[in-house]
């Protein structure tokens, strides 16, 4: 199984760490218009994105991973791969534990020494990055990323395109709306409308965000299936 990497900067350089802990995964190369974002000059660089997005046959691609932190930059990178015909995966690091009852959607990428506890929701084109927690029962939208060392208690829901900044804690039952960043260290102990950054312990509002308000939506929470039937690429277990 070939998988290319879109995005050569520092969470591609994670992804790459992945690929290569599971064994199991041939790395096709990197796409990315800015060569200079690349710190290994062993690993060049084989195209630009559009270049997989157009052209993916032609590279003998079997799946793409979008490894860039801005959601929406991600999200458009990853409508573009689905819309070409190119499979997403979901890519589980040998180090994280993701619980049998939990489901997680393609196009996300769940870092070493992560927890993904039981009832747990991951919708498409996520990062659930190093050591961060999405205990029992959370529903995660499509296109959020849960920054290092994040823990969401039982019963959270994050909506669309937020991103959950580096340490935040954020106590159970809460929802967190859609286009939502939560300052680093943050502690969240009330409900987030949508489109706002809170910072803070206790986490508080400092800034309204442009875009119209969407209704938090878990409607794919009816069209994934269990981890075990889902496509997951596990590493084997390492000592």
């Amino acid at each position: 199984m070939k998988v290319a990497i879109l995005g050569a900067g520092g969470h591609g350089k994670v992804v790459l760490d992945l690929l290569k802990a599971t064994g199991e995964i041939e790395f096709a190369g990197f796409f990315d218009r800015n060569c200079g974002r690349l710190k290994q000059p062993e690993l060049k660089i084989i195209g630009s994105e559009q270049d997989l997005i157009n052209q993916w046959r032609d590279f003998s691609v079997d799946y793409a991973v979008v490894a860039i932190g801005d959601n929406c930059i991600r999200e458009k990178l990853y409508r573009q791969l689905v819309n070409a015909g190119l499979p997403g995966l979901v890519l589980i690091h040998p180090r994280a534990t993701v619980s049998l009852e939990s489901r997680i959607a393609p196009g996300t990428v769940i870092c070493g020494h992560a927890f993904i506890g039981p009832g747990a929701v991951i919708g498409e084109n996520c990062i659930i990055n190093t050591a961060a927690t999405v205990d029992h029962d959370c529903i995660v939208a499509d296109h959020v990323h849960i920054c290092p060392g994040v823990t969401l208690a039982g019963e959270v829901k994050i909506g669309m395109n937020s991103m959950i900044g580096t340490g935040a804690n954020i106590i159970p039952g809460i929802r967190v709306g859609n286009h939502v960043v939560v300052g680093a260290g943050s502690t969240v102990i009330s409900d987030i409308r949508d489109n706002v950054t809170v910072v803070g312990i206790p986490a508080h509002e400092v800034a309204g965000r442009k875009g119209g308000l969407q209704n938090f939506s878990e409607s794919f929470y009816q069209s994934t299936s269990p981890a075990k039937d889902n496509g997951h690429c596990r590493g084997r277990c390492q000592s």
